[in-house]
C-alpha cells in the first residue's frame, strides 16, 4: 500500500479529550480540501466528517498559525489510529 494514502498517529490527551485526531499540515495533501465533506469508515460505521481548523498561538502571539483536526468521539490516550484511503473514502483503524 502507498505511503501517501495512509495518515497514522497515536492519540494525545488532548485529542482524546476534545474528541478529535489532529492532522499535521504536512500530511493535509492526503484528505480532501480543507471543510470539504468526506467519509470515514470504522468498521460498520460510517461518517461524514471534514478537515476542520483552529487558530493557535502555542508558539508564541507573532507565530500565529492553524491546527487541523477530524472530529471523532470515543478515542483513548494512546490510541493508534490509521486512516486508510480507500474506494468509498477513508478507512479509520483504531488499536
Amino acid at each position: 500500500m502507498n505511503t501517501q494514502t495512509i495518515y497514522s498517529r497515536k492519540i494525545s490527551e488532548k485529542e482524546a479529550q476534545n474528541d478529535f485526531i489532529f492532522i499535521l499540515k504536512s500530511r493535509l495533501s492526503r484528505f480532501p480540501p480543507l471543510k470539504n465533506d468526506f467519509k470515514l469508515i470504522n468498521g460498520g460505521l460510517t461518517r461524514v466528517v471534514k478537515i476542520e481548523s483552529y487558530p493557535c498561538i502555542c508558539r508564541g502571539p507573532d507565530k500565529s498559525h492553524e491546527h487541523y483536526f477530524i472530529r471523532w468521539d470515543g478515542l483513548k490516550v494512546g490510541d493508534n489510529v490509521k486512516i486508510v484511503k480507500n474506494e468509498e473514502g477513508y478507512g479509520l483503524l483504531i488499536n
